[in-house]
């Protein structure tokens, strides 16, 4: 073989390899692309379900800290009540309602159906 025949071989091998690779090239670099905006998206999602998650730990730990501060408060409460009387408590109760009164209030007569009415024969 001659020595212009080995380079037209290997200029053209070489050719091959470089178009071939340009031919993968470009459509794996628009498929790596969407991947990494999919990537980016995934990670910004997880940030903010981190961020949420911590929000929501923060709140659930101010609402024990309040359901501990009632729960205190109401036991103070409930044991300055056990210490008076039913008597005492039932006049505290007619007190502070406002109709005076421990009976249920009365309500209005509802009605369950419509009154009847006549289709006319057309």
């Amino acid at each position: 073989m001659d020595t212009q025949t080995l380079l037209a071989i290997s200029g053209a091998a070489v050719g091959g390899v470089l178009a071939g690779a340009a031919a993968c090239y470009w459509p794996l670099s628009r498929l790596i692309i969407a991947l990494r905006e999919r990537l980016e998206r995934s990670e910004s999602a997880r940030n903010g379900a981190v961020e949420r998650s911590a929000q929501a730990r923060e709140q659930i730990a101010q609402l024990n800290r309040a359901i501990t501060e009632l729960r205190r408060a109401h036991s103070t409460h409930s044991t300055q009540e056990k210490l008076a009387s039913p008597r005492e408590q039932l006049e505290k109760a007619l007190d502070e309602s406002e109709d005076k009164t421990l009976a249920l209030p009365q309500r209005e007569a509802g009605h369950a159906f419509a009154d009847t009415q006549l289709l006319s024969k057309l």
